[in-house]
């Protein structure tokens, strides 16, 4: 089913009709109006933009801009640059497990998380890097918790920088941020941002990885070795674990490489470090316990110990005056 949000349709109508907001709500408000309030928002402003001769499915349509992309439209093609690369997640439902991998992309409209589900997608993913451009095909749109999706399957195909194709900079909303949760309300799937306190910080632990890929390396004799590179100089990058608190409940939270930096407040030498000088990471430990910050991540199921934990994809620093701001308005 194709679903175009209210906010999907008044944007399709102030850029091909150059009306204001007020404009395209009085004509909504009107048509609801007309039509004795048997219609929701939503029906009106598609009657609105249908008189005013936009068209908001092209269904003959195959190469999409990201704000193009509507919930419900399959077998798209889009060309994206890569914005962060996410960690692989391997999961198990009932008689199900795989993997699954996502990616934040995007061109100069805006920017949109694939999902990956097919292994063998998810093996090639191995060599790309940030800032890589992607040309997708046969992806379809699904929502997660009030944001769209690219989600890929078998029938998808990946090409890694195809020639004489170029993606500028890509345009992130900044004012479009995951929702809050807080933690006693989290559920699996949750893709979700929770604010917090430090309660418990854990040594991290260090895996050998590749300096190409990233992917975790094998011992081969005395030399490490990676599936896709063969021999190579061994990188060690980091995996830490805490919990985190908000006053609802506590969870676990796992980071891995460039957040686990982030969140220690050291740079990528100084975390290497604390891999031989446990004393560094008591100094961190002490330092960093009861402090706040906002978490955005995934909630996941850790079958082993049967318990929900949350994976992190960006660390961000509380802002007190929006903190302050929010505050307020819960007192008004």
């Amino acid at each position: 089913m194709y679903k175009a949000t209210y906010e999907d349709i008044v944007k399709r109508i102030k850029e091909e009709k150059n009306l204001s907001n007020e404009e395209i709500e009085s004509r909504v408000n009107s048509k609801i109006k007309q039509l004795n309030d048997l219609i929701s928002k939503d029906g009106a402003a598609y009657i609105v933009a249908n008189e005013l001769g936009i068209k908001i499915f092209d269904l003959s349509k195959k190469r999409y801009k990201v704000n193009e992309l509507m919930t419900g439209i399959s077998n798209i093609e889009i060309l994206v640059k890569i914005v962060q690369k996410n960690e692989v997640i391997e999961y198990k439902k009932q008689d199900r497990q795989g993997k699954v991998q996502s990616l934040l992309v995007g061109d100069e409209t805006g920017a949109i998380r694939i999902v990956i589900w097919d292994e063998s997608q998810i093996k090639s993913m191995e060599e790309v890097n940030e800032g890589d451009i992607l040309l997708v095909r046969n992806g379809y749109i699904r929502e997660n918790n009030g944001f769209k999706e690219v989600h890929l399957n078998k029938s998808s195909s990946i090409q890694l920088n195809p020639e004489n194709e170029f993606v500028g900079n890509v345009f992130i909303n900044l004012q479009k941020r995951l929702q809050k949760k807080k933690i006693k309300d989290l559920k699996l799937g949750d893709n979700v941002s929770i604010v917090g306190t430090i309660v418990q910080l854990f040594e991290p632990k260090f895996y050998p990885a590749c300096p190409e890929c990233s992917k975790k390396l094998t011992l081969n004799g005395d030399k490490y070795k990676c599936d896709v590179h063969g021999n190579v100089k061994e990188n060690f990058n980091p995996i830490l674990n805490l919990f985190f608190d908000d006053g609802t409940d506590n969870i676990r939270v796992v980071a891995f490489r460039d957040n686990v930096s982030k969140i220690l407040k050291l740079d990528d030498k100084e975390v290497l470090n604390l891999k031989e000088d446990i004393n560094k990471f008591s100094d961190a430990r002490e330092r960093l316990l009861g402090s706040q910050i906002i978490i955005n991540g995934k909630v996941v199921r850790n079958d082993m110990f049967d318990r929900l934990e949350f994976i992190t994809n960006s660390v961000e620093e509380i802002n007190l005056k929006e903190s302050m701001n929010e505050l307020l308005s819960k007192l008004k």
